[in-house]
């Protein structure tokens, strides 16, 4: 997506990773969770893989969301889902998303604000824009995601995408490169940064995250969900829980759950365990 937010309305962000949906319907695949990469887990997987006989599709509106179209949905009644692409559901079926099992459990429709790749930063982001376009939701849930994600507001470079391939394929194999890699973080796919350019980011998406908090604080169903993003003395913690005692610490096996057909993202058992948790926690 071309975020211009100077020249146009730019409506809730979506993500780049969405850019090669050109209109709504029902997919099959997307960017991330490949075809081919599927095919080539077949080779791989048991016999009783689920998703060896089970599909996998994505009802995408036209503004690049899994949910209805804006114009269709009951905000005032309608709990919505911030997020990125646990939230989103990538690798999983329409009704095997947190949004598809939670509604399933409050009979209340639920809106899937999630996207693949997307930052706190977008997270709050689509939090604000919520607040500030639509009618109050019966509750608003930000399920965070790491904190050394930031969204680029250009186009992609292709010799830092080809650096950072290169940089990712030889790193285990060149002493010299693997002391590189070691002494900086970095960001597909836009190459190599530096570790101080690592923590701006993470304090940016902290300030987004607090203002998205005060926008919000005084809501009855404003969640937070957080996922483990760094280790202390070898034992995960999440930022945002520091930040934000408030916040919902996600178990650690159902973080580390892969069971989504892309094998990266969480299952649907897990899903339906988050979506549990949360509605736990609402008042509705």
């Amino acid at each position: 997506m071309i975020f211009d937010i100077i020249n146009e309305e730019p409506g809730f962000m979506s993500s780049n990773a969405m850019d090669e949906i050109e209109k709504p319907g029902i997919y099959s695949f997307i960017k991330g969770d490949y075809k081919q990469n599927f095919v080539d887990r077949l080779k791989d997987k048991p016999e009783d893989w689920y998703y060896r006989t089970n599909k996998v599709e994505y009802t995408i509106n036209s503004h690049k969301f899994r949910t209805k179209e804006f114009k269709d949905i009951d905000w005032k009644n309608s709990i919505v889902l911030t997020g990125c692409s646990f939230t989103f559901g990538l690798g999983v079926t329409d009704d095997h998303t947190i949004a598809a099992y939670l509604e399933k459990i409050t009979g209340k429709y639920v809106v899937n604000l999630g996207q693949v790749g997307a930052s706190n930063a977008a997270v709050a982001y689509n939090s604000y824009y919520l607040k500030e376009n639509y009618p109050t939701p019966l509750a608003l849930v930000n399920i965070w995601t790491s904190m050394g994600r930031w969204f680029w507001m250009h186009y992609r470079d292709l010799k830092k995408h080809l650096l950072f391939e290169l940089l990712e394929y030889t790193h285990f194999r060149d002493p010299t490169i693997q002391k590189y890699v070691d002494s900086h973080s970095y960001v597909p796919p836009y190459g190599v940064v530096n570790r101080d350019k690592v923590i701006t980011e993470v304090t940016n998406n902290a300030i987004y995250m607090k203002m998205s908090n005060a926008l919000w604080k005084d809501h009855p169903n404003h969640l937070q969900l957080a996922r483990y993003d760094y280790h202390i003395d070898n034992q995960p913690v999440s930022m945002a829980v520091k930040m934000f005692p408030e916040a919902i610490q996600i178990k650690e096996s159902w973080a580390n759950d892969e069971g989504s057909r892309d094998c990266g993202h969480w299952g649907r058992e897990t899903n339906e365990k988050i979506a549990k948790l949360i509605a736990r926690n609402l008042k509705l």
